[in-house]
């Protein structure tokens, strides 16, 4: 007989993935590759392809950044409702996901904030419009491209939910794609962008669902 395997056993494993050596090693590869050889380009020809469309160039130029909002806006709301479900004595899958996630989305956002100020690199409009010939510039803005912020958010907030809710792993994994391929065909982030945004958010996801699973066998 096959022994069932449960789904802590399959999240440790996840985690074991995403934090091992190769992964990382395989992600940092595919960056570096895509900042050396993919960036300039694909970012030039989706600029050419933006401004021969008049309707796109508009829509593009002007995009608000709301991720904050989110992040806030989200965090407060699921933070009410596990309180309010903890009053109820509801401690099931719901309400350890809120936990999780209520965790997980200002996590992220404070490590894309660190990483973004340490790289500090220039983002692929400025750095079409300027043709720089470097695109970090290390410890000196804030705001700045790399990693992709959307990407690290969203990509933790969905390894939240494939956390609790593996039935959901095509429709989070499509979303995450298409927001990746949104943000690189707006040109508002390279393609490296993307990609280490999005393994940054599985990490931190992994690793806060690590660290409560720690605290609670600690004081239980």
């Amino acid at each position: 007989m096959h022994k069932k395997i449960t789904k802590q056993e399959i999240i440790k494993k996840n985690l074991s993935v995403y934090l091992g050596v190769k992964t990382f090693l395989a992600v940092v590869l595919a960056t570096v590759v895509s900042i050396k050889y993919l960036d300039a380009e694909i970012a030039v020809r989706v600029m050419h392809f933006i401004q021969s469309i008049y309707l796109l160039k508009k829509v593009t130029n002007h995009i608000p950044d709301l991720l904050l909002h989110f992040v806030i806006i989200a965090t407060i709301l699921m933070w009410a409702v596990y309180f309010y479900r903890l009053q109820k004595n509801k401690y099931d899958v719901e309400t350890k996901f809120l936990q999780l996630a209520a965790t997980v989305l200002p996590a992220a956002y404070l490590a894309k904030t660190l990483l973004k100020f340490i790289f500090g690199r220039t983002s692929p409009r400025t750095w079409y419009a300027y043709s720089h010939h470097s695109t970090f510039h290390w410890f000196k803005y804030w705001s700045s491209s790399f990693p992709s912020g959307h990407m690290v958010v969203f990509a933790a907030f969905g390894a939240a939910i494939l956390i609790y809710y593996p039935q959901y792993q095509r429709w989070v994994l499509t979303f995450l794609v298409l927001l990746g391929l949104a943000l690189v065909g707006t040109d508002y982030h390279f393609l490296s962008d993307v990609i280490a945004g999005a393994y940054l958010g599985i990490v931190t996801a992994y690793f806060v669902w690590y660290i409560l699973e720690k605290m609670k066998i600690r004081f239980k």
